[in-house]
């Protein structure tokens, strides 16, 4: 249910890559119920920002009651331009509020009962302030909702004190009982969670006290899927795990004192990290250190990537990621392509080489690493349920100008991919807009117009 990857700022280029080896790889979708859910309950007719068909495309199409996406395999999708958006009203500053920046963000993401939007505005205090109150920047987060992506309405307002100006939401995962929304705040390519918050309708939703859950640790990853959710901290080795996105656990790992743990998620099958151990060298704190006591130039140890699975976040066990290689520097991430089909990436440097491996996953356990070829600008859509990419074949690195030439594929469990046929009115392709995959279709939007994108 993120667009993209786990918290994917600063991450763009682990999609690009990890999307690249689900080419080479080898949809599969989960089932539906037979009739579309109530996400909206009391929502009055005149808080619903309902998209009236006027444009060609749309009056051919009746979007009075969208159907629910087919269960199986898609064949292709029928866009359909909208005159509405889910983008929510913000309030405006108050009259003499002096700010330094006023910065708007808007992030969009599905789940198995619709769509859910926030939007962002922060406003930060400039030196010579004249509201008193304003010590900090402030972020007003303002949801919508919708259970077909057509219709929409207006949720809950939030505000959320950061401790600088960038605030944005990254991403949104459905637990055993409900949503986690991850908020992320970052500076000179380093990001860490801001703030999360939990909801059960994509409705209300309550902020989650992250200073009794983690204490004063900064968390740099937290992900999550129908098992629970998983947070990873900066430091080395603490790992959290939670079933309600309120309650934490600290896990307890049997590793060794040098391993480190780099990122973590959750999926049908329990929880997974992924990280590095030391295996030849001095102990190190670090993905890349030295022993400054062995003299006269002492070489960095070097590191192994290591995966660890767990059924429960209670019992873990190490996992074999056949063809990792060895190097002085080794990071990884993983990430769900849907609950049931997981991609792991190791970036590695070292004096003689550098590079990525890959690996796919049904289970945690048993992983696989398929040739891959590099360089699409991809973006990885999921809402849990149905994995999707959608990238522009025309463009080797991340386009800038919108183009036409989209194409979306649906990832299949063996990590290969199903080309599916557009048609209809299509919109344009950009990474910076936003896409999203929810029990209905494919989002995409711009924050001022919206195109549906409905599956067969």
């Amino acid at each position: 249910m993120a667009s993209m990857f786990p918290n994917s700022r600063g991450r763009r280029r682990f999609a690009a890559v990890a999307a690249a080896m689900l080419v080479a790889g080898a949809g599969c979708v989960g089932a539906r119920s037979s009739a579309p859910p109530d996400v909206s309950p009391g929502a009055s007719p005149s808080a619903a920002l309902t998209a009236t068909p006027t444009t060609t495309s749309a009056a051919t199409y009746d979007l009075s009651n969208v159907p629910l996406a087919p269960a199986g395999e898609w064949k292709s999708i029928h866009w359909v331009q909208l005159p509405a958006t889910p983008v929510a009203a913000l309030p405006s500053p108050d009259p003499g509020t002096s700010a330094e920046t006023i910065d708007r963000e808007f992030y969009v993401a599905g789940w198995s009962r619709g769509f859910v939007g926030f939007s962002l505005q922060t406003l930060t205090a400039s030196e010579s302030r004249t509201v008193a109150t304003l010590s900090t920047s402030v972020a007003t987060i303002a949801t919508t909702y919708s259970s077909d992506g057509v219709h929409w309405h207006d949720g809950t307002v939030m505000q959320q004190p950061v401790s600088i100006d960038d605030l944005q939401v990254v991403g949104l995962y459905e637990g055993p009982s409900g949503l986690l929304a991850v908020g992320a705040s970052g500076a000179c390519g380093d990001s860490w969670i801001e703030a999360l918050w939990t909801s059960l309708d994509g409705i209300s939703w309550q902020k989650v006290d992250t200073k009794k859950a983690f204490g004063e640790t900064v968390i740099e990853n937290v992900s999550g899927g129908s098992s629970g959710f998983v947070a990873t901290a900066s430091d080395g080795r603490a790992v959290w795990t939670s079933r309600d996105g309120q309650n934490w656990m600290l896990v307890k790992l049997d590793t060794p004192a040098s391993s480190r743990i780099d990122a973590g998620t959750a999926f049908s099958g329990g929880y997974v990290l992924v990280g590095s151990t030391e295996t030849v060298g001095a102990r190190s704190c670090g993905a890349y250190v030295t022993d400054p006591s062995a003299p006269p130039t002492p070489a960095p140890p070097m590191r192994s990537p290591a995966v660890w699975w767990s059924p429960d976040g209670a019992t873990w066990n190490n996992a074999e990621l056949p063809g990792a290689t060895s190097a002085y520097a080794v990071e990884m991430q993983v990430c769900r392509a849907n609950d049931r089909t997981l991609v792991a990436l190791e970036e590695y440097r070292s004096d003689a080489s550098s590079g990525y491996t890959f690996w796919i996953s049904n289970d945690g356990r048993t992983w696989k690493s398929p040739a891959a070829p590099s360089g699409l600008s991809t973006y990885l859509l999921t809402d849990g349920q149905h994995g999707l990419l959608a990238y522009d074949p025309q463009d080797p690195g991340v386009a800038d100008a919108p183009s036409s030439n989209s194409s979306i594929s649906m990832v299949t469990d063996d990590g290969g991919l199903v080309a599916l046929a557009q048609e209809g009115d299509r919109p344009p392709y950009n990474w910076k807009e936003q896409w999203a995959v929810g029990p209905t279709g494919i989002l995409w939007t711009d924050g001022s117009r919206l195109w549906v994108g409905l599956p067969a």
